[in-house]
């Protein structure tokens, strides 16, 4: 039967229980190892004072055994006197300095003060955020708890979610299944700068809506075939696999940090490669830092329409058909060279709702 959940009603404010822990993974051990760095070098200037100190002793100890150095000696007490006055006035003031600047970062950074200074407020309007994946003739028939994670979002949830079919895989027909569209539902053929394609609603749920393509474009169409039905350009395209059951405050999580990093891709999976060039070749290596070369549609990355330009500059996008075969079944290095491409910054968040511990797998 079909899904008719109610997803309006539900207001919850979602920053009473999901928080954002960059500043326990990110900020806290950065000024840690700030303060760390900042009492080794107290250390050092103290143990340099005490060497200084007991060279300055044995000097007055040998001045005081030659009577005619009596009169210099006094004055070099004094001299020395004054200055280590002075230098201990100076240490002090530093060492008082660098504990309230490192006090202050870590009062600053923590996570209340970091959700409630970037939290949408009521009055902004809400921008349309949809999901999208693409599937193959072995996902589509189990995929269907996907589905459910992502047409129950608390609070609004989704206004769409883009299921991306390819009309023909590897020279086979797709099967679409009867849950997902049945004989009475009619699909739109139309096309968007003469790539071919038909849409329509699944009876499955209001929200479901199906994306047919002509053309396969691999992987990437997770993407490419929500941006030939999806033209505004704050629109927040979230796209993910089929393999995945996203956290119910996936919507709201994805609507808090591209608030936030309005100009940034996030995702909360990623990796840094070592040479960027057109095709992204290189090793791969996961870090752990909030800025990456590529992101991992694995865990959910929330982008806007902009990213992958508009009306005519899309359409380079979608010559990953042509292109090698590591190119058209590496979604993620294609996708993020996209982003990288017109200037977008992809950057992983650390959240203790949306992350990728807490992903677990419909099928596999």
């Amino acid at each position: 039967s079909s899904l008719r959940t109610s997803l309006g009603s539900n207001r919850h404010s979602l920053g009473d229980s999901c928080i954002d822990l960059y500043a326990e993974r990110v900020m806290i051990p950065r000024v840690s190892l700030l303060a760390l760095l900042t009492g080794l070098s107290v250390l050092c200037v103290l143990l340099a004072r005490h060497r200084r100190r007991r060279r300055r002793q044995r000097t007055r100890q040998l001045a005081k055994l030659l009577p005619e150095k009596v009169v210099v000696e006094s004055s070099l007490v004094s001299t020395d006197g004054d200055e280590l006055s002075s230098r201990k006035r100076w240490f002090s003031c530093l060492l008082a300095t660098s504990v309230a600047w490192v006090t202050v970062f870590l009062c600053s950074f923590n996570s209340s003060t970091a959700i409630a200074s970037s939290s949408m407020s009521a009055a902004q309007a809400r921008p349309r955020i949809v999901f999208s994946f693409t599937t193959t003739p072995r996902g589509i028939d189990d995929m269907q708890p996907t589905v459910d994670a992502l047409v129950q979002q608390e609070g609004d949830g989704f206004d769409a979610v883009y299921v991306v079919v390819p009309k023909t895989y590897r020279d086979q027909a797709v099967q679409i299944p009867e849950w997902l569209l049945d004989g009475k539902t009619k699909l739109n053929q139309t096309e968007f700068r003469g790539v071919t394609f038909a849409t329509g609603t699944s009876p499955y749920h209001d929200k479901l809506k199906l994306i047919v393509l002509d053309t396969d474009f691999g992987p990437a169409s997770k993407v490419l075939g929500t941006l030939l039905v999806e033209q505004d350009p704050d629109a927040i395209i979230v796209y993910g696999d089929d393999d995945r059951i996203y956290p119910t405050q996936l919507c709201e999580r994805a609507l808090h940090y591209t608030h936030k990093y309005p100009d940034d891709a996030i995702a909360v999976l990623g990796g840094w490669i070592s040479a960027e060039d057109d095709l992204y070749c290189g090793r791969s290596l996961a870090v752990g830092v909030n800025s990456v070369s590529f992101v991992g549609g694995a865990g959910g990355v929330a982008v806007k329409r902009k990213f992958f330009g508009l009306e005519e500059k899309t359409m380079p996008a979608f010559e990953v058909a042509d292109m090698s075969k590591a190119c058209f079944l590496g979604d993620d290095y294609y996708l993020s060279h996209l982003l990288s491409r017109n200037g977008v910054r992809r950057r992983l968040v650390s959240d203790s709702c949306w992350n990728i511990e807490a992903l677990t797998e419909s099928f596999s």
